[in-house]
Protein backbone atom coordinates (compact mmCIF):
# COMPACT_ATOMS: atom_id res chain seq x y z
CA UNK A 1 0.00 0.00 0.00
CA UNK A 2 2.79 2.40 0.86
CA UNK A 3 4.48 1.68 -2.48
CA UNK A 4 1.24 2.39 -4.38
CA UNK A 5 0.74 5.64 -2.52
CA UNK A 6 4.27 6.79 -3.34
CA UNK A 7 3.89 5.70 -6.96
CA UNK A 8 0.56 7.50 -7.36
CA UNK A 9 2.06 10.59 -5.78
CA UNK A 10 4.91 10.43 -8.25
CA UNK A 11 2.48 10.14 -11.19
CA UNK A 12 0.42 13.05 -9.92
CA UNK A 13 3.52 15.19 -9.55
CA UNK A 14 4.68 14.21 -13.04
CA UNK A 15 1.29 15.03 -14.51
CA UNK A 16 1.29 18.40 -12.76
CA UNK A 17 4.76 19.12 -14.12
CA UNK A 18 3.62 18.28 -17.66
CA UNK A 19 0.59 20.53 -17.24
CA UNK A 20 2.71 23.44 -16.02
CA UNK A 21 5.19 23.02 -18.88
CA UNK A 22 2.36 22.85 -21.40
CA UNK A 23 0.93 26.10 -20.02
CA UNK A 24 4.37 27.71 -20.28
CA UNK A 25 4.66 26.47 -23.87
CA UNK A 26 1.31 28.06 -24.76
CA UNK A 27 2.44 31.32 -23.18
CA UNK A 28 5.68 31.32 -25.18
CA UNK A 29 3.82 30.48 -28.40
CA UNK A 30 1.39 33.40 -27.99
CA UNK A 31 4.29 35.70 -27.15
CA UNK A 32 6.17 34.45 -30.21
CA UNK A 33 3.20 35.20 -32.46
CA UNK A 34 3.12 38.78 -31.17
CA UNK A 35 6.83 39.18 -31.92
CA UNK A 36 6.46 37.77 -35.43
CA UNK A 37 3.56 40.10 -36.21
CA UNK A 38 5.65 43.05 -35.03
CA UNK A 39 8.53 41.87 -37.23
CA UNK A 40 6.15 41.73 -40.19
CA UNK A 41 5.01 45.30 -39.51
CA UNK A 42 8.63 46.46 -39.57
CA UNK A 43 9.37 44.52 -42.77
CA UNK A 44 6.37 46.19 -44.41
CA UNK A 45 7.61 49.61 -43.32
CA UNK A 46 11.25 49.05 -44.29
CA UNK A 47 10.84 47.65 -47.81
CA UNK A 48 9.26 50.74 -49.47
CA UNK A 49 11.93 52.98 -47.92
CA UNK A 50 14.86 50.97 -49.28
CA UNK A 51 13.24 50.59 -52.71
CA UNK A 52 12.75 54.35 -52.82
CA UNK A 53 16.36 54.90 -51.73
CA UNK A 54 17.61 52.75 -54.62
CA UNK A 55 15.48 54.72 -57.08
CA UNK A 56 16.91 57.98 -55.74
CA UNK A 57 20.48 56.70 -55.99
CA UNK A 58 19.86 55.55 -59.58
CA UNK A 59 18.60 59.03 -60.43
CA UNK A 60 21.54 60.67 -58.66
CA UNK A 61 24.09 58.52 -60.47
CA UNK A 62 22.40 59.29 -63.78
CA UNK A 63 22.71 63.03 -63.09
CA UNK A 64 26.37 62.69 -62.12
CA UNK A 65 27.06 60.95 -65.44
CA UNK A 66 25.88 63.95 -67.43
CA UNK A 67 28.20 66.70 -68.72
CA UNK A 68 28.55 69.49 -66.16
CA UNK A 69 26.54 71.91 -68.31
CA UNK A 70 23.56 69.52 -68.37
CA UNK A 71 23.50 68.53 -64.70
CA UNK A 72 20.47 69.45 -62.59
CA UNK A 73 22.33 70.82 -59.55
CA UNK A 74 19.14 71.40 -57.58
CA UNK A 75 18.16 67.74 -57.99
CA UNK A 76 21.69 66.54 -57.17
CA UNK A 77 21.82 68.69 -54.04
CA UNK A 78 18.44 67.42 -52.87
CA UNK A 79 19.14 63.74 -53.61
CA UNK A 80 22.64 63.81 -52.11
CA UNK A 81 20.99 64.74 -48.84
CA UNK A 82 18.03 62.34 -49.11
CA UNK A 83 20.04 59.22 -49.96
CA UNK A 84 22.13 59.48 -46.82
CA UNK A 85 19.76 57.32 -44.77
CA UNK A 86 20.40 54.59 -42.25
CA UNK A 87 17.20 52.88 -41.17
CA UNK A 88 17.77 49.57 -39.42
CA UNK A 89 15.35 46.74 -38.73
CA UNK A 90 14.19 46.45 -35.11
CA UNK A 91 14.21 42.75 -34.27
CA UNK A 92 11.47 41.77 -31.81
CA UNK A 93 13.40 38.94 -30.19
CA UNK A 94 11.83 39.06 -26.73
CA UNK A 95 10.49 35.50 -26.87
CA UNK A 96 13.47 34.00 -28.71
CA UNK A 97 15.85 35.52 -26.17
CA UNK A 98 13.83 34.07 -23.29
CA UNK A 99 13.82 30.64 -24.92
CA UNK A 100 17.57 30.73 -25.61
CA UNK A 101 18.79 32.28 -22.38
CA UNK A 102 16.57 30.24 -20.09
CA UNK A 103 17.18 26.93 -21.82
CA UNK A 104 13.47 26.77 -22.53
CA UNK A 105 13.53 25.67 -26.17
CA UNK A 106 12.71 22.17 -24.85
CA UNK A 107 9.25 23.51 -23.97
CA UNK A 108 8.45 23.94 -27.69
CA UNK A 109 7.41 20.36 -28.32
CA UNK A 110 6.90 20.81 -32.06
CA UNK A 111 10.36 20.24 -33.52
CA UNK A 112 9.47 21.97 -36.81
CA UNK A 113 8.49 25.15 -34.94
CA UNK A 114 11.61 25.06 -32.78
CA UNK A 115 13.98 24.39 -35.71
CA UNK A 116 12.36 27.03 -37.93
CA UNK A 117 12.53 29.59 -35.15
CA UNK A 118 16.24 28.90 -34.59
CA UNK A 119 16.86 29.29 -38.33
CA UNK A 120 14.82 32.50 -38.45
CA UNK A 121 16.75 33.96 -35.53
CA UNK A 122 20.13 33.05 -37.05
CA UNK A 123 19.15 34.54 -40.43
CA UNK A 124 18.47 37.89 -38.80
CA UNK A 125 21.53 37.95 -36.57
CA UNK A 126 24.04 36.62 -39.10
CA UNK A 127 22.31 37.80 -42.27
CA UNK A 128 20.29 40.98 -42.04
CA UNK A 129 22.21 42.46 -39.10
CA UNK A 130 25.57 41.78 -40.80
CA UNK A 131 24.40 43.63 -43.92
CA UNK A 132 23.16 46.52 -41.79
CA UNK A 133 26.42 46.67 -39.85
CA UNK A 134 28.51 46.74 -43.02
CA UNK A 135 26.42 49.64 -44.32
CA UNK A 136 26.58 51.50 -41.00
CA UNK A 137 30.34 51.07 -40.58
CA UNK A 138 31.44 51.54 -44.19
CA UNK A 139 29.03 52.83 -46.83
CA UNK A 140 27.03 55.31 -44.74
CA UNK A 141 30.00 57.24 -43.28
CA UNK A 142 31.80 57.11 -46.64
CA UNK A 143 28.84 58.69 -48.42
CA UNK A 144 28.57 61.48 -45.87
CA UNK A 145 32.28 62.17 -45.81
CA UNK A 146 32.61 62.33 -49.61
CA UNK A 147 29.43 64.35 -50.06
CA UNK A 148 30.65 66.96 -47.62
CA UNK A 149 33.85 67.36 -49.63
CA UNK A 150 32.13 68.61 -52.77
CA UNK A 151 28.79 69.98 -51.52
CA UNK A 152 27.98 72.61 -48.93
CA UNK A 153 25.46 71.78 -46.21
CA UNK A 154 24.34 75.41 -46.12
CA UNK A 155 20.79 74.79 -47.37
CA UNK A 156 20.13 71.32 -45.91
CA UNK A 157 17.92 72.75 -43.12
CA UNK A 158 15.68 74.30 -45.80
CA UNK A 159 15.05 71.16 -47.87
CA UNK A 160 11.77 70.39 -46.08
CA UNK A 161 10.47 73.87 -46.93
CA UNK A 162 10.20 74.07 -50.71
CA UNK A 163 9.50 77.81 -50.85
CA UNK A 164 12.35 78.70 -48.50
CA UNK A 165 14.75 76.40 -50.35
CA UNK A 166 13.83 77.90 -53.75
CA UNK A 167 14.25 81.43 -52.40
CA UNK A 168 17.65 80.60 -50.90
CA UNK A 169 18.87 79.11 -54.19
CA UNK A 170 17.75 82.19 -56.06
CA UNK A 171 19.74 84.39 -53.69
CA UNK A 172 22.84 82.19 -53.72
CA UNK A 173 22.81 79.65 -56.61
CA UNK A 174 26.51 78.85 -56.21
CA UNK A 175 25.93 77.37 -52.75
CA UNK A 176 24.46 74.18 -54.21
CA UNK A 177 27.13 73.65 -56.89
CA UNK A 178 30.20 71.43 -56.60
CA UNK A 179 33.24 72.84 -54.88
CA UNK A 180 36.16 73.32 -57.26
CA UNK A 181 39.00 70.81 -57.25
CA UNK A 182 36.97 67.94 -55.77
CA UNK A 183 36.79 65.68 -58.85
CA UNK A 184 38.41 62.78 -57.00
CA UNK A 185 35.89 62.97 -54.15
CA UNK A 186 33.07 63.13 -56.69
CA UNK A 187 34.45 60.06 -58.49
CA UNK A 188 34.68 58.09 -55.24
CA UNK A 189 31.19 59.25 -54.27
CA UNK A 190 29.78 57.95 -57.56
CA UNK A 191 31.38 54.54 -56.97
CA UNK A 192 30.20 54.40 -53.36
CA UNK A 193 26.66 55.03 -54.54
CA UNK A 194 26.93 51.80 -56.51
CA UNK A 195 27.98 49.99 -53.33
CA UNK A 196 24.90 51.51 -51.71
CA UNK A 197 22.70 49.97 -54.42
CA UNK A 198 24.29 46.53 -54.08
CA UNK A 199 24.03 46.56 -50.29
CA UNK A 200 20.42 47.76 -50.40
CA UNK A 201 19.37 45.19 -52.98
CA UNK A 202 20.89 42.42 -50.87
CA UNK A 203 19.19 43.86 -47.79
CA UNK A 204 15.84 43.84 -49.58
CA UNK A 205 16.26 40.19 -50.61
CA UNK A 206 17.00 39.21 -47.01
CA UNK A 207 14.01 41.21 -45.70
CA UNK A 208 11.72 39.56 -48.26
CA UNK A 209 13.02 36.13 -47.28
CA UNK A 210 12.51 36.85 -43.59
CA UNK A 211 9.08 38.23 -44.35
CA UNK A 212 8.04 34.99 -46.08
CA UNK A 213 9.53 32.92 -43.28
CA UNK A 214 7.70 34.91 -40.59
CA UNK A 215 4.37 34.54 -42.43
CA UNK A 216 4.88 30.79 -42.83
CA UNK A 217 5.77 30.42 -39.16
CA UNK A 218 2.66 32.31 -38.09
CA UNK A 219 0.41 30.13 -40.26
CA UNK A 220 2.06 26.91 -39.10
CA UNK A 221 1.96 27.84 -35.39
CA UNK A 222 -1.69 28.88 -35.55
CA UNK A 223 -2.61 25.64 -37.29
CA UNK A 224 -0.53 23.35 -35.06
CA UNK A 225 -1.58 24.99 -31.79
CA UNK A 226 -5.16 25.62 -32.97
CA UNK A 227 -4.97 29.39 -32.46
CA UNK A 228 -7.46 31.65 -34.22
Amino acid sequence: MLFMAVFCGFLAELQLEHYIEHQREKKYVHSLLEDLHRDLDDYENDLPGWNLAIQRVDTLRAELEKPASMMNHVLIYRLAHLVTVNNTFFYHDRTVSQLKNGGNFRLIRNKVVADTLIEYDASIIYGLKDVEQFYTNNIFPQLRMLRNQFLSSKFYPLLKNEAAFAAAIERDPEAIRFRLGQQEALFQYYNTLYEFIQNSQFRIKIIQRQQRQAKNMIEFIKRDYEID
